[in-house]
């Protein structure tokens, strides 16, 4: 079937020519409004939300863990890795001298509970923590290689008093 062409409809080519650029020009400012409303929008989040959005394990903590059936002092530092991967180091008193070791998240899990392995000069074995909301102090339990980790081990702020 053919269009039905009404003669008072012709538009001579300059009106076209406006019309496309005035279509142009709404577009863009539709775009623009977009993204400004956007910027708008992500600047008025409370800043207490952002920040809980942004809280991360990272950190150093200082606290116990159980040697030799003695709760010694040990410092954890925990770093993240862009993937959200958890890995780093800790050092203990043990018997007077200080026994460093590494630590590496088995898997990644964005949640507030945490698997690491943990590798020294005694072996290796595994470390299950749990961070309280905001990062702060984690409560954890260790052990050997295959065996369930039963040992405790806990951190907090360096400043805090750790239980």
């Amino acid at each position: 079937m053919k269009p039905v062409v009404n003669p008072s409809d012709k538009v001579s080519p300059a009106r076209l020519d406006a019309r496309r650029e005035n279509g142009k020009g709404r577009a863009i400012a539709r775009i623009v409004g977009i993204c400004l409303a956007a910027g708008l929008f992500h600047l008025s989040v409370p800043a207490d939300v952002a920040s809980k959005s942004l809280a991360r394990p990272a950190g150093h903590y200082c606290g116990k863990l159980l040697s030799s059936d003695r709760l010694v002092d040990v410092e954890t530092s925990l770093q993240v890795d862009a993937k959200g991967h958890l890995s780093g180091t800790y050092r203990f008193n043990d018997d007077g001298n200080t026994t460093v070791g590494t630590l590496s998240e088995i898997g990644t899990a964005p949640d507030k509970t945490r698997t690491l392995r943990w590798f020294d000069k005694y072996g290796m074995g595994s470390l299950t923590i749990r961070f309280d909301a905001g990062y702060h102090r984690f409560e954890g339990l260790w052990g050997p290689q295959d065996a369930a980790p039963s040992y405790p081990w806990n951190g907090g702020s360096c400043g805090a008093s750790i239980s």
